[in-house]
């Protein structure tokens, strides 16, 4: 098989790296796959994902910045011009160009096929955009959802009369990466680090979605001696500084940006929090449970659902409830033990392995 998938970027987040992780392993299976991507802005998967030999198309410059229209023809040239025998989107507005494309190539066009990442986005905040939905999705002869929590809130947004051509394929993770990974020693991680200092963890694009101003209340309520790592880059990077010189937390919050080092990381640190305002899946959290590092996440759907009895959940903004659930699993060693013996067996569920055996699956019966 013959596969192109195309994405936005590169960038740091969740959705590439499930890309740079699983595309080499469609290669290794004996079938075809490349990348195509609209920007090579901030891509920090592109070395990666080249060296093992993977194909990354870019659309040029001078047409992206034409527009919609002209980067559609691009790919719409693209995937004329190249025979594949499937074609995979991912994120807006790829996800629109794509159901366009096939209007416009008919049955020239690849078997298409799209994965929903979020159990919430700004479109499903306009009103007029639903009926147009309903017609995107519809040109897609199947659409996947990483969690059972997505297709159940895609669902109900769509209310498709196809509801057979929705599945799930959870996202998964190279496991042994993060079991095998070593720790640093803590003041090589935080220079000054003290003994019975405690290593708190944020993880994640520096977005509204990631709350990282909500996290900076709850730091504003801990002790003296508990120091938060913020990793990832974004547009609200600036206001994030900002707001940490105003709460004088400078020497308790620390932004360490993008790292790609994150399996030793989540090994050094005593706690990792994803306090998201929603979330899909929430694939740090099952890194960090492959690490056997405590999680304490947002009992937001998705997110929830992927971490079961083996994280502990806190309602969202619940600034209490958080403050509370680090203090007992940093200071209760024994606690802290039980969640990472299950952690161990929650994480086992998400094997990269057994997600692109999946979607080689799916695609297969498509061609069938």
């Amino acid at each position: 098989m013959k596969i192109l998938f195309v994405n936005n970027g590169l960038a740091g987040g969740g959705v590439e790296k499930l890309l740079n992780d699983m595309l080499p392993l469609i290669n290794e299976s004996g079938n075809y796959c490349e990348l195509l991507i609209l920007f090579d802005d901030n891509a920090k998967y592109l070395e990666s994902l080249r060296n093992h030999g993977v194909k990354v198309q870019i659309v040029p410059k001078n047409i992206y910045n034409k527009g919609h229209f002209k980067r559609m023809i691009y790919i719409m040239n693209y995937i004329k011009n190249n025979n594949f025998d499937i074609v995979h989107a991912n994120e807006f507005p790829l996800i629109y160009y794509c159901s366009i494309i096939k209007v416009i190539l008919g049955e020239k066009m690849p078997k298409l096929v799209m994965t929903e990442h979020n159990t919430d986005n700004r479109r499903r905040h306009i009103k007029l955009s639903r009926p147009l939905e309903k017609i995107i999705y519809r040109n897609y002869d199947k659409v996947t959802s990483i969690s059972d929590k997505v297709q159940e809130v895609l669902l109900d947004w769509l209310r498709p009369n196809d509801r057979d051509k929705y599945v799930v394929i959870c996202n998964g993770i190279v496991i042994e990466d993060f079991r095998k990974s070593q720790p640093y020693k803590r003041s090589d991680l935080l220079p000054g680090i003290g003994e019975k200092d405690k290593l708190l963890c944020i993880i994640g694009s520096l977005t509204e979605q990631k709350n990282y101003f909500f996290m900076l209340e709850v730091m504003e309520n801990l002790p003296d001696n508990y120091h938060l790592l913020c990793l990832g880059e974004g547009p609200l990077k600036q206001e994030i500084m900002n707001k940490i010189q105003q709460k004088k937390l400078q020497k308790k919050v620390h932004l360490l940006g993008f790292r790609k080092d994150v399996a030793r990381v989540l090994k050094t640190i005593d706690v990792l929090v994803i306090p998201s305002l929603w979330e899909g899946f929430g694939l740090i959290a099952v890194e960090a449970m492959a690490s056997q590092t405590p999680v304490i996440v947002s009992d937001v759907p998705g997110l929830a659902e992927v971490v079961g009895e083996a994280g502990v959940k806190c309602s969202v903004n619940d600034v209490e409830k958080f403050v509370q659930a680090i203090k007992k699993v940093v200071s209760d060693s024994e606690y802290s033990h039980k969640l990472t013996k299950l952690s161990e067996k929650q994480a086992s569920k998400y094997d990269i392995r057994k997600m692109t055996e999946n979607y080689l699956r799916l695609y297969k019966h498509l061609l069938e």
